[in-house]
């Protein structure tokens, strides 16, 4: 006996469904009088639901919801197939294409559940299916899976990949986001901040003084013993020479006059007379250096050598020669 999904596949009913659906899209009647309906049926409130081209129709986030998990489905089991190396070039590039057209699909779905109030899938871990696949840098976007990797051409292209190094920022785009508390601006508006800072300041200070307070108390123990050190060494020299040396007759006072009148020089000392006329005649010497020209300066020379030649002849001889 025939069940009646087998019923439902023949021929005849299929086409006895497909015009009573046509009926009731056209005449809108909402009277069906019973039989088996094929799970094709494209027209009518019986028909099998496919999933919408654009996500933006869906009203309901249980709705999308549905969707996107059985485009997941659709990924998993493309990805599980394109494992295989054996299918062929042409069919692993179709298969690939399929799956990157699923995940973009995927994507806009999600986008409509976030608008409708749902969850944020793209802020979560990408799923699993997902990470199987490798992105070129420079096909952002597109994803090779599975056995697409191996394929004449793509192979090459990620073997000589170079990863494009990241653009550095300016000077404007790393101060654009800077606000005063990364200088500290505003640290003083904080009054835990501040309450916090003061008793570390002063943790701080205490620690500090009680170190000065040991170092000094420190120093000052190794100086007295120093000192007591010194103090006893000394002694025991002073004794050690009394008992060496005899005693010495203590010398004879000078009186502090006569000690004056015994001073002798043996350097001729200027008087103060000598010292004027130097003062005078250096005086001369800058006044003329300023004021008289080298011929000047050349006759005053000469005239002072003929007055001292003259001083000479007439000194008186001595006759006694």
């Amino acid at each position: 006996m025939a069940r009646n999904e087998e019923k439902a596949m023949t021929a005849l009913n299929r086409w006895t469904a497909q015009k009573r659906d046509l009926e009731k899209a056209t005449t809108g009647s909402s009277t069906y009088m019973g039989g088996a309906l094929p799970g094709e049926a494209q027209f009518g409130q019986y028909a099998a639901k496919k999933r919408p081209k654009i996500s933006s129709e869906v009203s309901t986030v249980k709705e999308c919801e549905k969707w996107r998990q059985e485009i997941l489905q659709g990924v998993a089991k493309k990805i599980a197939e394109i494992q295989n190396a054996g299918l062929g070039e042409h069919r692993i590039r179709d298969l690939n294409d399929e799956i990157n057209k699923d995940l973009r699909e995927k994507g806009h779905w999600e986008n409509q559940i976030k608008e409708l109030g749902g969850a944020d899938y793209k802020a979560k871990a990408p799923a699993s299916a997902e990470v199987y696949g490798a992105e070129l840098a420079s096909h952002a976007g597109y994803k090779y899976f599975g056995a697409a990797k191996d394929l004449p051409g793509v192979r090459e292209l990620f073997e000589t990949e170079v990863v494009a190094e990241a653009p550095r920022k300016t000077r404007k785009q790393l101060f654009k986001h800077i606000q005063p508390d990364y200088y500290g601006w505003r640290d003083e508006e904080d009054g835990m901040l501040l309450l916090a800072e003061q008793g570390f300041e002063l943790e701080a200070v205490h620690k500090e003084v009680a170190r000065w307070k040991a170092e000094t108390k420190s120093k000052k123990a190794t100086a007295t013993e120093e000192e007591e050190d010194d103090d006893e060494a000394a002694e025991a020299k002073k004794a050690a020479e009394a008992k060496a040396m005899p005693a010495k007759q203590p010398a004879p006072e000078i009186p502090e006059a006569k000690a004056v009148a015994d001073f002798k020089a043996y350097v001729d000392v200027p008087t103060m007379e000598d010292i004027q006329r130097l003062i005078v005649q250096k005086k001369k010497e800058a006044l003329l250096k300023k004021y008289a020209t080298p011929d000047m300066q050349r006759e005053v020379k000469e005239s002072s050598e003929l007055v001292k030649g003259d001083a000479a002849s007439a000194a008186p001889k001595d006759d006694s020669k």
